[in-house]
């Protein structure tokens, strides 16, 4: 029987009408047939406790003779709509070791990159590559393959055609090398439980796979190498791996509460971890074809289809803040929004896989977080404290003292340089108020000394009209949920005489975003 193809609904003569009565009347008795336009409907008599087997039995031997049942309840009666099986396209499985290779080079690279970033280095060597492969780009490919695998053995469980995984590389500058996985279902899914099954094994395999790697990859950032603040890391297409840092989700929240809070240059491995949660939390949302329009379609039925819009409307409204949930979004909607029902939408799921989706939104909910990946704003200011004026000397008649405050607004770590110049001096010629310009003025500046008194204790003497600390001494300072801060306090001398005095100071973070991480401030010196 397996082995005739179908003839064509419903113009394929009364052998074939005959052929398909047959094997559905072997299951269910059937009380009328119908002839439709594209299908054959048959009204069938059904007995709820042996429904889902006799079901799975037609499904198989349908699909065997080249048809696919659907089961429907309208009006107080059972019909199965007979439909012609789809074509289905020659597996090439080369494609999938090509797709696989690609991404390991891709993840491997991106790897490298990450390496060098949290060992400070400059130059990609051949073992920045060993390790990008064996902390990143394994354990990343690793967490994806168990996901991807999950699901076909669950789709071979439940007699299901299912491809193998396919990889999908992507080069820097994207962080990762991989925009993920995914398998092909080659065949509807069956019924409720199929359906939950298989798209919830994938992200619970996943998950458990990330957990191990995230931790081993925290334990190993507790030793992380001292990098000074001055490095930028490497940048390929204006994107600079040393100034990035992740978003943290609850459950990332929670694993990091077993180690030192003072971490914060993540180890490869660690990174791996994370993107692992986090690939599981976007899979899980209840839209679509994704693993969580699977999960959701089967506890909740079609009125899911509410919370799939709402999902596609949260991502646009959660692209104002990162505009990768733009294009996933639109992606989204691409693929369909609207998940299609099993053939045998009519079986209910039991209690144990409601605990099971019950822990499946945990997953989604504390793993999922609204900015993955940013730039820190490089927020910075300068704030102008008390002015002091020691008693002044012959050699020096105007004294100050500034005291100043650098805050880093970021909630990273970021290195500072200051810079100071003399902006304008005014004196007093005849009994009026002049103001030197031109040559005068910078005659004037360029005998100013400086002393810069930095937080670890540190003095810096520069002389000039314009004068900046060398990138060797910078101010280093952590960051935090509120900010930072740190003193400083800069010594003016000069020996021209004066009525006052403008100085203009600034701030400037290495490794800066453009048009962000500098600030300025001016002080007016009147000296008495």
């Amino acid at each position: 029987m397996g082995g005739r193809p179908p003839g064509p609904l419903p113009s394929s003569g009364g052998s074939e009408l005959d052929r398909i009565h047959t094997i559905v009347s072997s299951v269910f008795p059937v009380y009328d047939l119908r002839v439709g336009p594209q299908s054959l409907l048959l009204a069938v008599q059904v007995e709820r406790a042996t429904l889902e087997g006799n079901f799975d039995r037609l499904r198989r031997e349908l699909w065997a003779a080249g048809y696919v049942p659907v089961l429907r309840y309208q009006m107080g009666e059972h019909f199965i709509e007979v439909l012609p099986r789809p074509k289905l396209g020659t597996k090439r499985q080369w494609v999938n070791l090509l797709l696989l290779a690609a991404t390991v080079g891709t993840t491997t690279f991106a790897g490298a990159l990450i390496w060098l970033t949290y060992i400070g280095g400059s130059t990609l060597t051949g073992i920045d590559f060993v390790w990008g492969a064996v902390y990143f780009s394994i354990p990343v490919l690793t967490i994806l393959g168990l996901h991807e695998l999950s699901h076909f053995f669950m789709a071979r469980r439940h007699k299901i055609d299912a491809s193998l995984p396919y990889f999908i590389p992507i080069p820097p500058p994207f962080l990762f090398g991989t925009f993920g996985a995914f398998i092909s279902i080659r065949e509807p899914f069956p019924d409720k439980k199929a359906l939950f099954d298989i798209g919830v094994a994938g992200p619970l395999a996943g998950f458990a796979a990330s957990i191990p790697v995230a931790l081993a990859g925290l334990f190993l950032s507790t030793h992380a190498p001292v990098v000074p603040a001055t490095y930028c890391g490497p940048t390929i297409f204006g994107v600079s791996y040393g100034n990035l840092e992740i978003g943290v989700p609850l459950f990332w929240s929670a694993l990091s509460s077993f180690f030192p809070s003072g971490v914060i240059s993540l180890h490869p491995l660690a990174l791996a971890g994370w993107v692992g949660i986090f690939v599981t939390a976007i899979n899980l949302l209840p839209a679509g074809q994704l693993d969580g329009g699977h999960v959701f379609r089967a506890l909740f039925g079609d009125r899911v289809r509410f919370v799939s819009y709402g999902a596609v409307i949260l991502l646009f409204f959660l692209g104002l803040f990162y505009t990768g949930w733009l294009f996933f979004a639109i992606l989204i909607l691409l693929l369909g929004v609207r998940h299609p029902p099993p053939l045998n939408d009519l079986s209910p799921l039991d209690a144990k896989r409601y605990l099971v989706g019950a822990f499946a939104v945990a997953v989604l909910l504390t793993g999922f977080v609204i900015t993955p990946i940013a730039t820190p704003a490089g927020a910075v200011s300068l704030d102008v404290g008390a002015i002091g004026y020691p008693a002044p000397t012959p050699a020096n008649p105007v004294l100050a003292d500034v005291n100043l405050s650098v805050v880093n607004g970021d909630m990273v770590p970021h290195g500072y340089t200051l810079s100071a110049s003399v902006a304008n001096v005014s004196q007093n010629i005849g009994g009026k108020t002049v103001y030197l310009t031109g040559s005068n003025l910078s005659e004037w500046a360029a005998n100013s000394s400086w002393l810069f008194v930095l937080p670890d204790g540190h003095n810096v003497s520069l002389t000039g009209g314009a004068v900046s600390l060398p990138d060797s001494q910078y101010i280093s300072l952590t960051g935090s949920a509120g900010s930072t801060t740190a003193p400083v306090r800069v010594e003016f001398a000069n020996p021209g005489a004066a009525t006052s005095v403008l100085l203009d100071l600034g701030v400037n973070q290495f490794c800066a975003p453009s048009g962000a991480g500098t600030a300025s401030a001016s002080v007016l010196l009147i000296p008495p």
